[in-house]
């Protein structure tokens, strides 16, 4: 067995034309990243429905810092309750990798900068924390952005206290993790009811978290542009007197979307 298939991962997101890493993982660009903070998660979710794509949100969670907005790469991890000769195989693997440590820490190696780590951990809390503040201070140091675990935490108050960084979680509990096995990194992994795939961009908010296909990143962020450029457009427009509220807040008309253009173009 291996603990990943990069090409599962190369012909489930044959969408994407950009560059990948050498699992073959699309790598959205930074700048791209970036533009994505701005985005609301219903800006995402609804160009994603726009494309099919009916089950990319997660809700309900523990976000520690609600005011804080997390976006990275997904690098996934898949946990089952731990059966002796699947743990066994699992352990002979690792060493095969030269992989070190506890099963946890082996997928936090492969973690690099502006990826964000999503943990298939099926709801544990109880002997279900993936993280405590060493390995928390790891993630957050290898990707600057935060952390998606379908699981629980331990030393939270010292996690709570890390800057520029978030976590969201189903739990807190003061035990470690036990009684799990991790047969997969970088697979494609079920968070709630989302599917994720390594690559899609990860979006945190305080509506939950949205795993946006990798294609459709570009088109999510230019749709939520062009919304603030019109309401920025419409607000103008109302001081102005040219326009009343009523009409800014319904579809535009043929002549409001000429003006809003040649506006859109002129603006510095």
């Amino acid at each position: 067995m291996k603990l990943t298939n990069p090409e599962i991962i190369k012909s489930v997101t044959n969408n994407w034309d950009g560059d990948r890493d050498e699992n073959y993982r699309p790598l959205v660009s930074k700048d791209l990243l970036e533009r994505m903070k701005l985005v609301t998660t219903e800006e995402a979710w609804g160009t994603c429905r726009k494309n099919g794509y009916h089950f990319q949100f997660a809700g309900n969670w523990n976000n520690l810092h609600p005011d804080r907005v997390i976006v990275g790469r997904a690098v996934t991890c898949r946990w089952v309750p731990k059966r002796p000769d699947l743990d066994e195989a699992i352990e002979n693997q690792g060493k095969k990798e030269n992989r070190i440590g506890f099963q946890n820490s082996w997928v936090i190696d492969e973690l690099k900068q502006d990826d964000l780590i999503v943990v298939d951990l099926f709801g544990k809390i109880f002997d279900g924390t993936f993280a405590g503040d060493n390995l928390t201070t790891a993630i957050k140091s290898k990707t600057g952005t935060g952390m998606v675990i379908d699981g629980g935490i331990r030393d939270t108050q010292r996690i709570y206290d890390m800057d520029n960084f978030n976590a969201f979680v189903k739990g807190f509990d003061p035990s470690a993790i036990n009684d799990v096995s991790m047969p997969e990194i970088n697979g494609i992994t079920r968070i709630g009811n989302a599917t994720c795939i390594p690559g899609d961009i990860v979006l945190g908010t305080r509506s939950g978290v949205i795993f946006i296909p990798p294609h459709l990143v570009e088109e999510v962020v230019l749709s939520s542009e062009n919304v603030r450029l019109k309401d920025e457009f419409g607000q103008q427009r109302i001081m102005e007197g040219k326009y009343t509220p009523g009409e800014i807040d319904r579809e535009f008309s043929d002549e409001m979307n000429k003006d809003f253009e040649n506006w859109k173009n002129n603006r510095k």
